[in-house]
């Protein structure tokens, strides 16, 4: 599976089976997250075998997780751009984790209990990501209107696909609460600046540069 399969195929998971983490898949898991870090700066974790970890009432009443005992701990330099940067790392982390056929699913942290894993000094925890063998797949989220999110009259190809798979991006309670503009090849996207909302932006962001590549536009600030 590549990413664009990834991209398409993976929905929320919240119900894991028993099956642990090992081999080839855990060492290929790792060394991602490592690249990562080497290449952002973060300081991502991976922990295992955490049962506290979504243990609480607020976990198993409302989301309800099961057998989720695995999670990447999302954490890195404290800055006015980290939940952005959280969203965009852990995003790929994610999908990485799809194409080795492991499910995942975005989770805001409820206390010190999910993360047994020392943060550097000057660095923050920001959110933690679920990780597993899916026991159920998920099911693809409700998306807004293709208007309430760009207008693509006349647009480019690499807009109109930019969107698209902004789409499917994963955000907080499904709310896909952003809009893109462009100016020629410059793109502006508008989100709010709650703490999740950024972090919604930094993982659609990664999407929408995933579908219109790279090369072909430039972020207006």
């Amino acid at each position: 599976m590549d990413f664009d399969e990834a991209i398409k195929e993976r929905h929320s998971v919240r119900l894991y089976s028993d099956k642990r983490i090992e081999d080839e898949t855990l060492e290929l898991l790792r060394k991602e997250i490592s690249e990562v870090n080497e290449k952002s700066g973060m300081s991502i974790r991976l922990v295992l075998d955490e049962p506290k970890a979504f243990g609480g009432f607020l976990m198993k009443s409302l989301v309800k997780f099961k057998n989720a005992v695995n999670y990447i701990a999302v954490s890195g330099p404290d800055s006015e751009h980290l939940n952005i940067d959280a969203g965009y790392y852990g995003e790929h982390l994610v999908l990485f984790a799809q194409t080795l056929g492991l499910g995942t699913c975005w989770a805001l942290m409820a206390g010190k209990k999910q993360s047994n894993a020392d943060v550097p000094k000057g660095h923050r925890n920001v959110i933690l990501i679920s990780i597993g063998y899916p026991e159920d797949p998920g099911v693809p989220h409700k998306n807004r209107p293709v208007s309430d999110v760009a207008d693509l009259t006349d647009a480019p190809d690499w807009f109109i696909k930019g969107v698209d798979y902004a789409m499917m991006a994963p955000t907080g309670m499904n709310r896909q609460g952003f809009r893109f503009e462009r100016d020629g090849n410059s793109v502006r996207m508008i989100h709010g600046s709650s703490t999740l909302a950024e972090i919604d932006a930094g993982i659609v962001r990664y999407h929408f540069e995933y579908g219109a590549g790279k090369d072909n536009f430039t972020w207006a600030e």
